[in-house]
């Protein structure tokens, strides 16, 4: 008989088997891609399409019923498949960006097989049904609008971004229908009326902590909250060789001062990231005084009463620059997303997890956005760092260790067991 108890016992020759498979996995998904010589798949390409036969028949293997849902996730279902059965989603997304690492996204996904592989293995009965979800588009490479197959699922890709174009005037819309989606039924898509216990993403670090701290997983904490801004100064071009510096009112200069003030002032408060990423000076010529420079402002922290104070300090240091350089300044655009903490009692069991795994706890905040922080709209959700050489990602150098996804497939599969034993506790 299956058996619940979360003291069982798991062979680490099952896991392991399971890890082999992922990285034997993310070595052949790596060669489905839309450009020849690079890894590079993008939303509903023809190498997206490979992917999702490939995947569908490892999920088929293991008695997992597939579907591509109305806006191009592939889902594979685990368990009795009753209606009212509650679900727990694993899952990731099996896009890259342009001539990306193997690992980004789609070693998440193909965990969340593994770890599907694990259980039924054992032959461990859990009280929900398992859903592995690979998303159909996280990293907005094709039409500049990131989170695709998450918004989808919890049912807020309207019909607005339907009608984006991509760079050969394809609109989303045409590109599902023509990757074989009923786009017409996107609403089916949503899980908002499901009973979702919760949802994992394990995913590649992207940073070298773990390997600073010779970790193999970490646990996120949250996600950290993001304000991007568009920061525009207003000056007098001039030329170079005539015009006195103290007469100028140079954009250019007036934007690299306050760009080591933006920072500065990151360098200063924990835990946050200041970031000037482009600067457009105009008109551009080495024998021109700037007479106009535009600033892209990235900034992000865990909390969002200390990333919106430093954006007020920002704020004020944009004021003052201009108003000792005599020029204009001011911020064009801002667009502010909230941080998003993972749920404290799937995050508590995943942590009690990396124990029972024997490894030591590293709690973790996550600087980039991920499809987690969209389920988590719907749903508790959880996450977990895997650590990656040198912290390299989105780039042909990623690599995660064999002993590191061993690692990590381990601790999901007894996060897994330790969250039904909960929901089964909490049900009576």
């Amino acid at each position: 008989m299956p058996s619940s108890d979360s003291n069982l016992f798991i062979q680490d020759s099952i896991v392991g088997s399971a890890a082999e498979r992922v990285v034997e996995r993310c070595g052949l998904l790596a060669t489905f891609t839309d450009q020849p010589g690079e890894v590079t798949r993008v939303f509903c390409s023809p190498a997206m399409k490979m992917a999702h036969e490939t995947i569908s028949g490892w999920m088929q293997a293991a008695d997992m019923n597939c579907e591509l849902d109305a806006v191009g996730n592939l889902i594979g279902k685990f368990g009795s498949h009753e209606n009212e059965r509650p679900i727990f989603v694993i899952g990731s997304h099996l896009d890259t960006v342009i001539n990306a690492g193997r690992f980004d996204g789609t070693l998440g996904a193909l965990l969340g097989l593994a770890v599907v592989e694990v259980i039924r293995e054992a032959n461990m009965e859990l009280n929900f049904d398992v859903h592995v979800v690979g998303f159909s588009e996280e990293e907005g490479v094709r039409y500049s609008f990131p989170f695709i197959g998450s918004l989808g699922i919890v049912g807020q890709l309207d019909s607005t971004a339907l009608s984006c174009v991509d760079a050969d005037q394809v609109s989303m819309k045409d590109a599902l229908a023509q990757f074989g989606c009923d786009v017409d039924q996107i609403n089916s898509a949503s899980y908002q009326d499901r009973l979702v216990v919760g949802f994992m993403e394990a995913h590649i670090e992207q940073a070298d902590l773990l390997q600073e701290s010779d970790v193999s997983v970490g646990v996120v904490s949250a996600i950290a909250g993001q304000t991007r801004a568009t920061i525009k100064l207003l000056g007098q071009a001039g030329h170079a060789g005539t015009l006195l510096h103290d007469r100028r009112r140079d954009a250019l200069a007036g934007a690299a001062e306050l760009i080591l003030k933006i920072e500065s002032i990151g360098q200063q408060t924990p835990g946050l990231f200041a970031t000037v990423g482009k600067v457009d000076a105009q008109p551009g010529l080495s024998n021109v005084i700037s007479g106009q420079t535009e600033l892209r402002l990235d900034l992000r922290h865990e909390s969002d009463e200390i990333r919106k104070s430093a954006f007020d300090k920002i704020k004020s240091s944009i004021k003052s620059i201009a108003d000792s350089r005599n020029l204009e300044a001011h911020i064009e655009s801002a667009h502010h997303t909230p941080a998003t903490p993972m749920n404290d009692d799937l995050t508590e069991q995943v942590n009690l997890a990396v124990g029972d795994a024997g490894l030591p706890a590293k709690s973790m905040v996550s600087g980039a956005g991920h499809d987690a922080m969209i389920m988590a709209r719907i749903a508790p959700s959880c996450m977990l760092f895997v650590r990656c050489r040198d912290g390299i990602s989105h780039h042909p150098d990623e690599y995660v260790s064999p002993e590191d996804i061993f690692a990590v497939l381990k601790v999901m599969v007894q996060s897994l067991i330790r969250i039904s034993n909960q929901h089964s506790t909490d049900k009576s």
